[in-house]
């Protein structure tokens, strides 16, 4: 695996009474996961917290044991990692989907190994690569803001005011079942990946993203591991100064 470094953070914004955002930072088995419990849905928080720690656990299993039972059956078309991580979040989606009716929660997930990131989501939370200096969405939004962009119905500036933009069409726990899409990417030294919450990427546009992560070091940081923690602060601290209308979560991962 790539020497990475890696760190989290959540906040609450300045306008929800709760934060629904979860998080998991595994550095040692290369995983990293965000989840949005869905607002104006009944335990939303629940959901998120659910999520994280049943795709958390099923993950690690699955990767220190070559025989474990898959839930779902295995698509030996994709790769094992890939099938690990999809497995694991509609064990999530079923688990949520039985507890109660109307919990959602969407959910970004990348585990890295051998030099490939190996990514699913479901909803809007969405993965970013930062790549020498330019920022490219890796994940496609599950919203309807989304689906009438891709249509070009809507402009990307035009979406950000658009009445349904918060609507999602593809959720966790929502459904008896879900799939999530899913994609491998190769990794390079000095790649930056970003794992967030539409409470950062709603407020944010991708080149302040961009500039945020790229932007002068602090002078009290020093090594990677304190570059990241101050550049999900810094992130999170611009979310707030824009308004800080949803709870806000990022996550940095960066190879060397």
């Amino acid at each position: 695996m790539n020497s990475l470094f890696a760190c989290g953070k959540t906040d609450i914004g300045l306008k929800r009474h709760r934060n629904e955002d979860n998080y998991a930072v595994e550095p040692e088995c290369g995983l990293f996961v965000v989840a949005d419990g869905m607002g104006g849905h009944a335990g939303g928080d629940t959901a998120s917290s659910m999520a994280i720690e049943t795709v958390r656990n099923f993950i690690k299993t699955a990767l220190s044991d070559q025989e474990i039972t898959w839930p779902f059956g295995m698509d030996h078309s994709l790769p094992r990692e890939i099938n690990i991580i999809s497995s694991g979040m509609r064990l999530a989606n079923r688990y949520i989907f039985n507890a109660s009716k109307g919990m959602g929660t969407t959910m970004v997930a990348l585990l890295v190994r051998d030099n490939k990131a190996y990514i699913c989501h479901a909803g809007d939370s969405r993965l970013y690569r930062i790549r020498g200096n330019s920022i490219e969405q890796i994940t496609e939004d599950h919203s309807l803001a989304a689906e009438e962009i891709r249509r070009g119905t809507l402009t990307r500036e035009q979406a950000r005011n658009y009445s349904l933009k918060h609507v999602i069409t593809r959720a966790i726990g929502i459904n008896a079942d879900i799939t999530c899409d899913c994609r491998v990417e190769n990794i390079m030294s000095g790649d930056i990946f970003l794992l967030c919450s539409d409470g950062l990427s709603g407020m944010l546009e991708d080149a302040e993203l961009l500039d945020i992560i790229k932007g002068s070091p602090p002078p009290l940081a020093k090594d990677e591991g304190g570059l990241l923690e101050e550049g999900c602060a810094r992130l999170i601290r611009r979310a707030n100064e824009k308004g800080g209308h949803d709870n806000i979560t990022a996550i940095l991962v960066k190879f060397k």
